[in-house]
């Protein structure tokens, strides 16, 4: 049988993967280091379509950072408004936060284009980048604008507010002044999608086991997670991020009906026979090496996979991009 996904849900727009930060447990490797790149109104449009005809409700754009470029952020809102597609919030870590003023004339002039919602990013990770007075500031800029404000996740501020609001925090005071157990403590508190820099981030509290212990345990095929699209994401490349695994891509074009197994050899592979699959290809046939640190989980043995192939070359192979978040391992 072979790999489609037909009907969406609700999702996001990845509209550039450039930030001011390089938080530790970002799904997509985002940070300073990648590309200015911003998705056009035109790729939007296109995106949004695709997504309404394929049952999505709604999405919200995310990044990298939205409000890098409030300019072209103003296109995806209209992007929006021309297809009929709910933008359910905007996310944000207030990073581009400096001037009161600055920033409430900003955002009400974003709310005149279709900015309902903004969802401001709080957490020990973030501050590493981001410092309080930013965050705090811009959910008052967001009230005094108008705009609705989700704080995501509140409930971290009282672990901020330890610390000095004037300033960044890296994640290494957290752990100082919270013991070594904190990481473990995050992932109690808030739901977080293990993949790219949070692997790392969490290895601490999760343990890392031998490649031949994750293959064991490893379901007989990756299906069921590459098709959930309760929550998914597109992005400025016009792709489709399957089960919210970063660094794996669909053409979202190619969405709604069965995917040509030449063309997208990975996930078919995946999909027929999971990492188990994937693991005894790579090995066998591309010189693939397990790391003998071993791995959180078979996400994490996936994407080490995927780097690998990455550097021998895959690239005409759509499915790995962007080809930024390969050259950031």
């Amino acid at each position: 049988m072979t790999l489609a996904v037909t009907r969406l849900q609700s999702g996001g727009l990845v509209a550039t993967y450039q930030c001011q930060s390089a938080c530790p447990h970002c799904l997509y490797r985002g940070g300073p280091s990648r590309a200015p790149e911003y998705i056009d109104q035109a790729t939007a449009a296109a995106l949004f379509a695709k997504a309404l005809s394929l049952g999505a409700t709604a999405m919200h754009v995310g990044g990298g950072e939205p409000l890098v470029d409030p300019f072209s952020l103003a296109g995806v809102l209209a992007a929006a408004e021309e297809t009929g597609m709910p933008i359910e919030y905007v996310e944000t870590s207030g990073s581009w936060f400096d001037d009161m003023d600055e920033a409430v004339g900003l955002l009400t002039e974003l709310r005149g284009m279709g900015l309902t919602r903004l969802l401001v990013s709080i957490s020990p990770m973030h501050n590493g980048f981001v410092p309080l007075k930013k965050t705090l500031g811009t959910i008052e800029a967001a009230r005094i604008a108008g705009v609705d404000v989700f704080p995501w996740q509140e409930h971290f501020l009282k672990d901020l507010r330890a610390f000095d609001p004037e300033t960044t925090h890296p994640f290494a005071e957290y752990l100082r002044h919270f013991g070594p157990d904190y990481p473990a403590r995050i992932l109690e508190r808030a739901w977080i999608h293990l993949g790219g820099r949070a692997f790392d981030l969490f290895a601490p509290a999760l343990g890392r086991r031998p490649v031949e212990e994750v293959l064991a345990g490893a379901s007989a095929d990756c299906r069921g997670e590459l098709t959930d699209a309760s929550h998914f994401h597109m992005d400025l490349y016009g792709d489709y991020v399957p089960g919210l695994c970063s660094g794996l891509a669909i053409r979202a074009m190619d969405l709604g009906g069965p995917l040509d197994p030449e063309l997208y050899p990975i996930l078919s592979t995946l999909a027929e026979s999971g990492i188990r699959g994937l693991y005894d290809y790579a090995a066998h046939l591309e010189d693939f090496t397990a790391s003998p640190a071993g791995y959180v989980n078979k996400c994490e043995l996936c994407q080490d996979i995927r780097r690998h192939l990455s550097e021998r070359g895959w690239f005409e192979s759509t499915e790995l991009a962007p080809a930024e978040f390969y050259a950031t391992l």
